[in-house]
């Protein structure tokens, strides 16, 4: 049986217009089964703007929304009847197996908590993004690849245990996804640095957790720098053996890194946009350019990505950007169908176990307050 998504229609910037529209588009391109969640009469208004009134998409209506600027914590236990709350509480049920979400990322962080909770042996749950790399060949072009970022919002501050344990989750997750279906992930330690002197005190207690570990999951290669996470390579006949598949980090650190490869990006963009209108013979070689253009464009999409993954509660959540298109909805509604059917969560509770001498540090750091949680997606 197909996973039911159940889409907080209420909670992005423009909603509920790119929610219903993206889950119009999911369930017509492929028959997604998907719930909205919001006040009705607005969610049948947009049904009627896309005359989609005759596609088997229930309505589940509440009355309240909780809003970027509310506190997180406070609103999902004041706000009962809140789209992003039911939600949860669909998947708690069972009516639902996961839940999509272009609102406040606190609030699905606390919500995650309190409703579906973490999993059992789990310090903190954490954002996860994917970010797009290169895989250098020897003897060839270089490939793109993938590297997963992690924590990137959920927890502003860390113990070293939450840090050990958002390895083995990442791992989880990137072996799950079949980004390396091949070799075990490589996991790293974001630091200033990769020698074993550099970094926080925090950094130096969870690489001396995480290289005691015998794990057969993943590889731990220590400490590595920024400009890692986006020259990606791998041993096994090609490149030279290093490179890293999963950087962990803290939330606070984690979403700083992403907003700054999100912002260089759009300079870069920009930049490239102002040159080849200074002249008709940039304009030209755009043009003879333009399939590489293109390409390189779908590389960097956000929308592409299909929102962020809220790894370590007990279910399937994804994080979108506040501003998501209709298109990055029906991505994500995607993703959330991919994981669900792929056994995400047996899959972390599993590994979390399996793990567990890491241990649990009895619920240390600091979920993200209000305006901390990632922009994902």
């Amino acid at each position: 049986m197909a996973a039911v998504i159940a889409i907080d229609a209420m909670g992005g910037d423009s909603a509920p217009g790119p929610e219903v529209a993206g889950a119009v588009q999911s369930v017509r391109a492929s028959g997604s089964r998907v719930i909205l969640v919001g006040d009705e009469s607005r969610l049948r208004l947009e049904l009627a703007k896309l005359e989609a009134q005759d596609l088997n998409i229930p309505i589940r209506h509440c009355s309240q929304v909780i809003t970027m600027h509310d506190h997180p914590g406070q609103a999902v236990r004041a706000k009962r009847d809140s789209s992003m709350r039911v939600a949860f509480e669909l998947v708690k049920r069972g009516e639902a197996h996961a839940i999509v979400s272009a609102g406040n990322s606190g609030a699905m962080l606390a919500c995650g908590l309190l409703v579906l909770h973490r999993l059992k042996g789990l310090d903190r749950p954490g954002i996860a993004v994917t970010l797009p790399t290169l895989e250098r060949r020897s003897g060839s072009l270089p490939k793109l690849g993938q590297c997963l970022l992690l924590d990137t919002g959920a927890n502003v501050e860390c113990k070293p245990q939450t840090l050990a344990q958002f390895a083995v989750l990442g791992a989880t997750f990137t072996r799950l996804r079949k980004l390396q279906p091949k070799l075990l992930p490589r996991v790293g330690l974001l630091a200033n640095g990769e020698e074993d002197s550099k970094g926080t005190q925090l950094l130096r207690d969870a690489y001396a957790l995480l290289k005691n570990v015998q794990s057969t999951d993943f590889e731990f290669i220590g400490f590595v720098e920024g400009r890692d996470i986006f020259q990606w390579s791998r041993a096994g006949g090609s490149g030279d053996g290093s490179g890293v598949d999963v950087v962990v980090t803290d939330g606070f650190t984690g979403n700083v890194v992403l907003k700054t490869a999100e912002g260089a990006g759009r300079f870069l963009a920009e930049v490239l946009r102002m040159e080849v209108k200074r002249s008709w013979l940039a304009q030209a070689g755009a043009l003879l350019m333009w399939p590489a253009l293109r390409a390189l464009k779908q590389v960097v999409d956000i929308e592409g990505r299909g929102g962020a993954p809220l790894l370590g509660i007990d279910g399937v959540a994804i994080i979108c950007h506040g501003r998501s298109s209709a298109r990055a909805i029906q991505r994500a509604i995607e993703v959330a169908e991919e994981q669900v059917t792929a056994g995400l969560t047996p899959a972390m509770q599993d590994a979390i176990q399996k793990h567990r001498s890491l241990g649990s540090s009895g619920g240390g750091g600091n979920p993200g307050a209000p305006g901390q949680g990632a922009e994902t997606a």
